[in-house]
């Protein structure tokens, strides 16, 4: 059984579920959906580096453009954060 990842219309992140197959692990996510989620998107099976974090209980945040905030130079991962904050509205 591989991982896969689900990725939701309205969330940047994906939702991590083990499954056989994309369909299977479509319908896997489904039950774990929640409120404002939005429809299901894509599924797609878990790269190398991601698997190695999910088996290692790390939460694994990975866009839908295929980047991650996780990985990367500290450069990279600083220019995230500030166009995180770009878009973050401040009361």
């Amino acid at each position: 059984m591989a991982w896969y990842l689900v990725f939701w219309r309205h969330r940047t992140t994906a939702t991590v579920v083990p499954a056989a197959s994309a369909s299977q692990a479509r319908s896997r996510a489904h039950r774990k959906q929640k409120r404002g989620y939005g429809s299901i998107l894509a599924a797609r099976r878990a790269n190398a580096e991601d698997a190695r974090l999910i088996r290692r209980g790390i939460w694994v945040r990975r866009r839908r453009d295929g980047s991650s905030p996780q990985l990367g130079s500290a450069q990279s991962k600083a220019r995230a954060r500030r166009q995180h904050s770009r878009y973050r509205r401040w009361p």
